[in-house]
């Protein structure tokens, strides 16, 4: 520890300096949080803290425990307490008579883009909660969860708030490690970064502060009279009990930097103008000849003493957008409209683009974007009407995105080579193959894949998917929950091809949606009674993978659809839509000529099967006719199984045909 007095003087000077600038800043992140906030989402925003620092059977997160899971640190003297109090939320005597010794939390702070001009109606409250690993039993942790989960529970039901929860313990963090309570880390994320957003973009709600937001910079540095990192963040834990080490961020190693491209093209398929801005951040960080290499979390903490209301200086979201800007109009002007429009559609809430309220800071701050690009009125216009775009433009634009992202990864390899050797731990080397599994599976492109649709697409809130039979195609009609009326959004000459669409893009939510057939035809399976489209969307559920175990491993067939068309005098036509384990959709398909029988038939589709065969593949079989085809089913499975397995005895190969017919 140091001893030299004057030392330490100048060093309690500094960092009462820098409380006071983070203070500030925060406290004006928090007015900005709180006056875009609706009066409903203000109200669970305040109440969130409360429910995790209080356990009693009168309020909600309540939970029957041995042990005592709840509790914010010193929560008494944050300004949530307060404002709660007075505004009569929640009454004084809960708190004290939920006083604990040993509080749960030692941190609580929101994550993202609450505060910030990014934040809209429907952002989601992500929060990190840090606790103390060593003072959790399994017991203790447990009840921990299964509070959080009341908790979300609550703000699902009462308010329509999306919420996550992240635990996480301080030591683990400070050493950058992500793991569960009890088990090893397996996180592709990458983890530097992860850290760098959220010291970037951090609202401090309770508990302890985190030390890196009072640590000097290099400028202080010397009026301290300390250089050692460690052994100033040791000196300043041992003079304050409201801090707590996080941990620090000195460089970013370059798999860190390939991770991240990987793991935003993987993020892009839920919102590729997020990733595209995200992934031009880190290639700025790993591969910038001429701008200065400052983390972008420490030029906000060099504002926090400037931070005011209205003023976008050193807002989390334009600090990142001016870095980029920079990074290309210095070093890759070809990639600069691309990156403008991403900015511009990120201000006006993309996917559904309009203008930021007038007299706000993020108006401002697109306004004047849009006098500096010297973007004319017809251009502006036409960005805003995005909604109005084609379904064709709509993807042009994402899938250019999508291919800038696949160019910042390729370039980055050229750079580094193959960086598989880097990966020296198990665990490494396990997320490096389902990032890379996951990457190959988002940018996989084949003639037989079923295609994605737009994001604004995938955003609606879908009531009726009407599926209509033309001369030579089928359509889809949309009606969505605010009653918008979406005709011919996509067609297909395969009915499969627009079922396999609406599967892959998950379009139809049963529970609150149908789908309508509009045809002639009656759809059977393997009894004469008619089935609706909704079993064929339950044949493939879940389609999607829900773990990232699948992706250690290529890619296996799982699920074939056959769907089976009749005509006089019998089957025309043949349907197939193949699953993988990665959740995806491949579409295939037999036409059958008028002279051929039933038994050349099955023998036909039995080679096609064979090309997908796989030892856990599950056949479902399905049939468009007037009439049920009570045989089928059978015939075609043993004509499947006597190819697939020619070694088997006659009795194995028509076992399981033979329980069709039951």
């Amino acid at each position: 520890m140091i001893k030299n007095k004057k030392i330490l003087n100048n060093l309690k000077i500094q960092i009462e300096k820098n409380r006071s600038a983070f203070s500030n800043y925060n406290m004006v992140r928090m007015r900005e949080a709180v006056r875009n906030l609706t009066a409903k989402k203000l109200e669970i925003f305040i109440k969130i803290p409360f429910l995790l620092h209080i356990n009693s059977p009168e309020y909600p997160g309540f939970i029957e425990t041995r042990v005592k899971s709840h509790g914010i640190w010193n929560f008494e003297q944050s300004g949530f307490y307060k404002e709660v109090i007075k505004t009569k939320i929640f009454p004084k005597s809960i708190v004290e008579h939920n006083m604990i010794n040993s509080p749960a939390i030692l941190g609580f702070y929101h994550i993202g883009s609450i505060g910030t001009f990014t934040q809209s109606i429907g952002s989601d409250f992500d929060y990190w909660i840090i606790i103390d690993k060593k003072k959790f039993s399994k017991e203790r942790y447990e009840a921990l969860e299964k509070k959080l989960d009341a908790i979300l529970k609550y703000c699902r039901e009462s308010y329509d708030q999306k919420v996550s929860f992240f635990i996480m313990d301080q030591r683990e963090i400070k050493n950058n490690c992500y793991a569960p309570f009890k088990g090893e880390e397996t996180l592709t994320v990458p983890k530097i970064f992860l850290k760098e957003e959220f010291y970037r973009t951090f609202l401090m709600i309770a508990g302890k502060i985190p030390v890196w937001s009072v640590l000097p910079g290099e400028k202080d540095l010397e009026k301290t009279g300390i250089w050692n990192a460690d052994g100033l963040t040791a000196q300043i834990l041992s003079m304050y009990d409201d801090l707590i080490d996080l941990g620090q961020i000195t460089s970013f190693p370059i798999e860190e930097v390939l991770k991240g491209f990987l793991w935003h093209i993987c993020k892009s398929k839920a919102d590729p103008i997020k990733a595209v801005i995200k992934a031009t951040m880190i290639f700025c960080y790993g591969f910038s000849q001429k701008l200065p290499q400052t983390l972008l979390c420490e030029k906000i903490k060099q504002g926090y003493s400037t931070a005011g209301i209205d003023d976008y200086g050193v807002d989390p979201y334009k600090v990142l957008f001016d870095q980029i800007l920079e990074f290309h109009d210095i070093e890759d002007p070809k990639g600069i409209n691309l990156i403008k429009n991403a900015v511009f559609f990120r201000l006006c809430e993309y996917p559904d683009v309009k203008l930021p309220d007038k007299n706000t800071p993020k108006r401002y701050l697109l306004d004047k974007y849009i006098r500096r690009w010297k973007l004319n009125k017809n251009q502006v216009k036409k960005l805003l009407s995005y909604s109005n775009w084609s379904e064709s433009e709509k993807l042009v634009l994402e899938k250019t995105y999508i291919h800038r992202l696949a160019q910042m990864y390729n370039y980055a390899i050229r750079k580094t080579g193959k960086i598989n050797h880097r990966f020296d731990s198990r665990t490494e080397k396990r997320n490096w193959i389902i990032l890379r599994n996951k990457t190959r599976e988002r940018l996989r492109k084949s003639a037989d894949k079923i295609s994605e649709c737009s994001t604004y697409l995938k955003r609606r809130h879908i009531l009726y998917l009407d599926i209509i039979k033309k001369t030579n195609l089928w359509e889809v009609n949309f009606q969505t929950k605010t009653g918008q009326r979406m005709d011919k959004v996509y067609k297909h000459s395969h009915f499969l091809g627009v079922m396999g669409w609406i599967l892959e893009n998950q379009l139809y939510r049963r529970q609150t949606a149908s789908i309508i057939l509009h045809t002639n035809f009656l759809l059977f399976e393997s009894s004469d009674t008619a089935i609706t489209a909704d079993t064929l969307y339950m044949a493939f559920q879940p389609l999607k993978p829900l773990s990232d175990s699948c992706y250690d491993h290529d890619a296996s067939w799982s699920k074939m659809m056959i769907l089976l068309f009749y005509d006089t005098p019998g089957i025309i036509k043949a349907e197939f839509l193949i699953s993988n384990n990665w959740g995806e959709l491949f579409l295939d398909s037999i036409e059958f000529a008028p002279t051929n029988n039933r038994q050349v038939q099955c023998s036909q589709m039995a080679n096609l099967m064979l090309k997908y065969s796989d030892d856990n593949l599950r056949l479902f079989i399905f049939q468009f006719s007037d009439t049920h085809d009570p045989d089928i089913v059978c015939q075609l499975k043993k004509a499947y199984y006597e190819l697939a397995c020619p070694d088997s005895t006659a009795m194995s190969i028509k076992k399981k045909p033979y329980l069709d017919i039951l």
